[in-house]
């Protein structure tokens, strides 16, 4: 049923980014890749999307022993966020036994307590320059206007829910029944403390 549900969902998110977001494009991408004095609170969203993807890799390489691999959808996450991401979740399966795919010294890297502070700093500073220094008007235009911002800014929220998923999913693969998932409802920072309480205490 879950699987069914996060199908359906991925499918929604993909019909809504194609025909309900906003037609226009008004020159935002180009500002951020440029760097073109970008709104503080849209570089803190557009690199919140790059950062979620480092926490999902830390998070689906160390627990990538399902029949479906799960590095094509985390190198995915990096251009497309959750609209890669989702599709794993819904074909993986927990409770087949088989080794880990990833190299062990990738997880250990990834699943290294400096890799996740570092993650959970930057996401910390972004946050503090976006708040602080941008504007919540312009960014409010910027999603009625500009079909990237408005699916960035979907995407963000998704990815949000969907690292609560992962976390949930990730207990249950271990037979845990706790209320552990809602650390994934802190944007990134979470995960990373979630994947340092796994750690610090085991599986």
């Amino acid at each position: 049923m879950r699987r069914s549900l996060l199908f359906i969902g991925w499918i929604l998110f993909i019909l809504y980014a194609v025909f309900l977001a906003p037609d226009g494009n008004q020159g935002y991408l180009a500002q951020l890749i440029e760097m073109d004095d970008p709104d503080p609170m849209l570089l803190m969203v557009f690199s919140f999307l790059g950062m979620y993807p480092m926490a999902f890799a830390a998070f689906l390489l160390g627990e990538d022993d399902a029949r479906v691999p799960a590095w094509p959808f985390v190198i995915g996450s990096f251009m497309l966020g959750a609209f890669a991401l989702m599709p794993y979740f819904f074909l993986a399966k927990n409770g087949l036994v088989r080794r880990t795919r990833t190299p062990g010294w990738i997880v250990k890297m990834l699943r290294s307590r400096a890799f996740l502070f570092v993650v959970s700093l930057g996401t910390a500073a972004l946050f503090v320059y976006g708040i602080t220094e941008g504007s919540a008007g312009d960014y409010e235009i910027a999603f009625q206007v500009s079909q990237f911002v408005h699916v960035m800014t979907v995407d963000f929220f998704v990815l949000t829910a969907l690292s609560v998923y992962a976390i949930y999913w990730r207990e249950r693969k271990y037979g845990r029944e706790n209320q552990r998932h809602w650390m994934g409802c802190v944007p990134i920072i979470g995960m990373a403390a979630y994947l340092m309480r796994v750690q610090s205490y085991g599986k």
